[in-house]
């Protein structure tokens, strides 16, 4: 699955957003107009009282296609956020390949950092699955998904880690 990301400085409009089904759950989009602000796990997402976008969404049709076709590529727009350090974390993490892992420590290396702030900007990662950050594995094992070692969130990255692999070319 290859994002082609297109960073924005802001979004336009009221905030809508879109459930995406994924072979790990529901991944909820936060919006503004076509510029994607946020996402979350369906066990995550706070948007209570809020508009969701039931209509056939241009997002939800490419996301579809992908999960049949990791080849294909997504073009979308994210909000531009985060501090320099985390937005070159996230770069690394978004050149990981599909179906394959990196380290936290191999990325610090990379970037001459430490493996705990390269977690940390994992865990502040606005983009769960989007930037891809549930392919950074510990050296001993799985390591950690949006700031938690054990539970739901653990379980997504363990399926989203299967299904890469099952459909790994």
């Amino acid at each position: 699955m290859t994002f082609i990301i297109q960073w924005q400085e802001r979004g336009a409009g009221a905030e809508h957003y879109l459930a995406l089904p994924t072979p790990a759950g529901s991944l909820m989009l936060t919006l503004q107009g076509d510029v994607i602000v946020k996402t979350d796990w369906q066990i995550e997402f706070s948007g209570a009282g809020t508009t969701l976008c039931l209509e056939q969404h241009s997002l939800k049709t490419q996301f579809a296609k992908v999960w049949q076709n990791p080849s294909l590529p997504v073009e979308i727009k994210l909000l531009k956020q985060g501090s320099p350090f985390q937005n070159k974390v996230w770069h690394v993490l978004s050149q990981i390949p599909y179906g394959r892992t990196q380290t936290y420590s191999a990325i610090a290396k990379m970037l001459g950092s430490a493996a705990r702030a390269v977690g940390g900007a994992c865990r502040n990662n606005p983009y769960p699955l989007l930037i891809p950050c549930h392919r950074v594995v510990a050296v001993s094992g799985m390591g950690g998904y949006s700031g938690r070692t054990e539970g739901e969130l653990m379980d997504i990255k363990a399926k989203l880690l299967a299904h890469e692999a099952e459909h790994r070319k």
